[in-house]
């Protein structure tokens, strides 16, 4: 029984005698992939690059203690930059970006509730940005949008709400510290001032007991001043190294990526077209 099949030359000899039809479907394939960039609204992206503050400054000691403050370093390490990435992905953060910049009218939401609408909002506002780290450890925040200056403004607020919401984990664990103190504060206050009023205690032990309140005391308004102080003045948490400007040029659509592989397609299409429409040679 004899099998259909293909011969390689006479399908070679076929494709170059169909030349004119290739390089007509190319030449259309190409085109319209030009024309289309024309038509298309232009993206840009914006980029912003950034090292994390150190964590380590958070403490307290650098502010009451000037002889070890030259130990501490500006910059963080690699687990603090993984930290910031973290953080800056997060949906609270990017929430509030979305509302600064009303992403949910420019990615045109039309949903009555607003749960789902911040939902799908943060859902296309998420492929729009890339949040990751370059190969020399630094923090690069990247948006795309319609608008370049926009774009830019984007990657900087997020960068900025990063650096703030750090700062502000670092404010309220030294104010539940400072509430604490002042629980304990109270509570000396009280033992002392009962301490004074006690008449059948040996009067040594009185002054005793007197003198180590005191002392305590003294230690615990020390701590809240410390605490208070931290508080008020926590250090950078992310250090810009280059801030996302406007963008020169748009990244999308990119006709040095568009134009070759609309061409390549429009010609692998026309060689599949005829070698489809071929007839087998039966040997």
């Amino acid at each position: 029984m004899n099998n259909p099949s293909f011969n390689i030359a006479e399908l070679s000899n076929h494709l170059a005698r169909k030349w004119k039809t290739i390089l007509l479907i190319t030449c259309i394939t190409t085109a319209a992939a030009g024309v289309f960039s024309l038509l298309v609204k232009p993206e840009y992206t914006a980029a912003t690059k950034l090292l994390p503050g150190n964590t380590v400054l958070a403490d307290k000691a650098r502010l009451m203690n000037p002889s070890i403050q030259h130990l501490y370093s500006f910059f963080g390490n690699g687990d603090d930059v993984e930290r910031l990435i973290s953080m800056a992905g997060t949906d609270t953060i990017l929430k509030q970006v979305a509302l600064a910049f009303k992403l949910s009218n420019y990615y045109q939401i039309d949903e009555k509730d607003t749960k789902l609408s911040q939902f799908k909002t943060l859902e296309k506002f998420k492929k729009d940005i890339w949040i990751g780290k370059s190969v020399n450890n630094e923090m690069i925040i990247r948006c795309t949008y319609k608008d370049r200056d926009t774009a830019a403004a984007i990657a900087n607020n997020i960068a900025s709400q990063t650096g703030n919401a750090l700062q502000e984990i670092w404010k309220n664990m030294y104010r539940q510290i400072s509430i604490q103190l002042d629980s304990n504060i109270q509570q000396l206050n009280k033992q002392y001032l009962q301490n004074l009023e006690e008449t059948n205690k040996d009067e040594r032990l009185l002054q005793s007991e007197s003198t180590a309140l005191l002392k305590q005391l003294n230690t615990f308004n020390e701590l809240k001043i410390e605490t208070d102080l931290a508080a008020s003045a926590p250090p950078a948490a992310i250090i810009v190294v280059e801030q996302a400007s406007s963008p020169a040029k748009k990244s999308w659509p990119d006709l040095a990526v568009i134009l070759p592989l609309a061409a390549l397609s429009g010609m692998l299409f026309s060689i599949v077209l005829i070698l489809v429409s071929a007839k087998p040679r039966t040997l």
